[in-house]
């Protein structure tokens, strides 16, 4: 079996891509089992984010697995496939646990290091379980970056002063505006990356913050505990004007700001300009917004300049991580190697084991030896057989994860004649018919 990793970012793709192939949460379980129906595939968890898209499967075919995430890829985005390759990677094997591993930790993140991403690919995880789509190489795997996500950010640096692309969309707000003490903000949505902003904004001395969701409930919860407002998506009009900044994150399919209550906003404002930050994907905001005179509106991949002064704060303690995650990646490829392996031992020392007994049975002349004799035989025997099979029994233990490990095998299986041998069930219940 194979680990395959397939997918894009905000490395790779523009958030207009990402936006595209973007699956809502509900959709996840569903696409999964389509997933695992397919005859390549026969384990899948998918991670979706404003920054990435991918799949972790696990296939006895990479070649074809990969492939079928390809073909989705161009479906759900409704590109040519050529088009979509440009922006997609694909990882097998050992580049693959520790790409996931790399992303679990936040090394493979917009924001360096950001803790957010952790509990997202702990949701992915859970609705590969939920879905039945997670054996026992995806069990494994998932605890694994877990406990290797968690240990690089006890044991170095990359957690501390903890930064995310919700306080990046604030800080941005602040190189703009300057003061932030007057100004008033509107969240959209209120999940986490709203909760998040809220905290980065009244750390700022933001003290008027708007929260419109499209459940009064939530809306509510989270303005109370920033001494706040509280409205319905529904009532957006009657508070745009109101709003100096607004930062978006809702889970919307379809866009929540459109043009023309923007322009009627920005006239009752005087054209006093107005800030707006979309952190959301697929986004929440009608990038024709932006052309509007007066209103200055940045996407998440326009965050990329504050987070580079990050990134440079954090580089050695992510070198540091890295050499952690290498460390328990490795420990994950050596049992994932044993799952092959061990049987194919067992299989080898079985047969060995008959023929050599079968030989001593066929030896009539041992026919004469006292009880002590046959056992030194016995142990010649048995020792013989392992010197002969112990230096394959040694590389089997050890075969790299790659197309040679896979060669290898396959010739350990043709040399002891294993693919021809009879199963011991079937044998026996063939025996059993003919009596």
């Amino acid at each position: 079996m194979r680990i395959c990793h397939i997918g894009l970012n905000h490395k790779t793709a523009p958030v207009e891509l990402r936006e595209r192939a973007a699956v809502a949460e509900t959709d996840i379980p569903t696409l999964l089992q389509r997933l695992v129906a397919e005859p390549a595939v026969r384990e899948a968890a998918m991670l979706s984010t404003c920054n990435r898209v991918e799949f972790t499967l696990v296939t006895h075919d990479p070649d074809a697995a990969i492939a079928l995430m390809h073909e989705w890829f161009a479906e759900i985005s409704e590109l040519p496939l050529d088009v979509v390759l440009e922006h997609l990677y694909s990882h097998t094997s050992e580049p693959a646990v520790h790409h996931l591993f790399a992303v679990a930790t936040g090394l493979d993140s917009l924001v360096l290091g950001e803790p957010q991403i952790l509990g997202q690919v702990k949701s992915a995880y859970e609705h590969a379980l939920a879905a039945g789509t997670a054996g026992h190489i995806l069990h494994r795997l998932f605890q694994a970056t877990f406990s290797a996500a968690k240990r690089a950010r006890t044991e170095t640096g990359i957690g501390r002063q903890a930064v995310n692309v919700s306080s990046c969309a604030v800080e941005l707000a602040g190189r703009i505006f300057g003061d932030l003490t007057d100004k008033t903000v509107l969240l959209l949505g209120a999940g986490e990356m709203a909760e998040l902003a809220a905290r980065h904004l009244q750390g700022n001395g933001v003290k008027d913050i708007l929260v419109a969701n499209r459940t009064l409930e939530r809306a509510t919860k989270l303005s109370r505990e920033f001494d706040g407002h509280a409205l319905t998506l529904d009532q957006l009009d009657d508070y745009l004007d109101a709003a100096d900044i607004i930062i978006s994150s809702t889970g919307a399919n379809t866009y929540v700001l459109l043009p023309e209550p923007m322009q009627r906003a920005m006239e009752k404002r005087g054209q006093q300009p107005m800030f707006l930050v979309d952190i959301a994907v697929p986004r929440d905001i009608d990038p024709r917004v932006g052309e509007l005179n007066g209103i200055y509106l940045y996407d998440i991949d326009d965050l990329q300049q504050v987070v580079q002064g990050h990134r440079e704060n954090r580089e050695k303690e992510a070198e540091a991580a890295r050499i952690l995650l290498e460390e328990d990646a490795e420990d994950f490829l050596s049992w994932l190697k044993s799952l092959e392996s061990v049987p194919l031992i067992r299989r080898v020392q079985e047969k060995m084991d008959t023929l050599r007994r079968d030989e001593l049975e066929k030896a009539r002349y041992l026919n004469g030896l006292d009880a002590d004799q046959q056992e030194a035989v016995e142990r010649f025997s048995r020792a013989l057989m392992k010197r002969f099979i112990h230096p394959t029994l040694k590389a089997l233990k050890t075969l790299p994860e790659d197309i040679e490990g896979d060669l290898f095998m396959g010739a350990a299986r043709t040399l002891f004649d294993l693919d021809n041998e009879m199963p011991k069930r079937a044998q026996e219940s063939n025996e059993h018919k003919t009596r």
